[in-house]
């Protein structure tokens, strides 16, 4: 079995890729089928996802079974301000990968965000909540869902929020930093 992960560089995709490398992941071993497989690991230099005959011409060279999405254009500030990288990177770049996930006859798996909703319930949202997005990234996000929806018949969509991994920001390292620096915590709870 050959595996696509994009954004090999970025907090999940390493993190992907060093547990399925490794055969292990902090609560327990990978399936015996994961740990026979090839992974390939791409960052954004070496697969460009916004660029679809790039793609479509690296997917049907590498030939992968499962193609892994967690590349994605995160910083929900400079969405904002970088309206049209975000729309390349988190909706064409996951619409490029779908085609050519279906030329394949390969699997997608496309990691999405909780901002694909407004925040204003007041209850767990679930799978088949309409979704709402109020920023640019969310909106972005949400477009790549749809794509991926449109484009290819093998996929599956995991929606999730507040990463920690031990490469890039997050909010455990933030936490833990400034607690060693201030010696007291003081954090918003909304």
């Amino acid at each position: 079995m050959n595996i696509l992960i994009t954004g090999a560089k970025g907090q999940l995709g390493s993190q992907l890729l060093a547990i399925i490398m490794r055969g292990s992941s902090e609560i327990g071993p990978v399936s015996p089928l994961l740990k026979s497989a090839v992974v390939i690991g791409e960052d954004s230099k070496g697969l460009d996802i916004t660029n679809l005959s790039t793609v479509k011409e690296y997917v049907r060279r590498v030939k992968p079974d499962i193609i892994m999405n967690p590349a994605a254009y995160t910083d929900v500030d400079g969405c904002e301000l970088n309206p049209d990288h975000a729309f390349k990177v988190n909706a064409l770049g996951a619409r490029n990968l779908a085609i050519a996930a279906e030329d394949v006859g390969a699997k997608l798996i496309q990691i999405s965000t909780d901002y694909v909703f407004d925040g204003e319930g007041n209850k767990p949202y679930r799978e088949y909540d309409i979704p709402h997005p109020v920023s640019v990234y969310g909106k972005t996000k949400l477009l790549g869902e749809r794509y991926v929806q449109d484009f290819c018949s093998r996929y599956f969509i995991v929606r999730t929020s507040w990463l920690y991994g031990y490469h890039g920001k997050n909010f455990v390292k933030t936490i833990l930093k400034v607690a060693k620096e201030k010696g007291h915590l003081e954090v918003v709870d909304d």
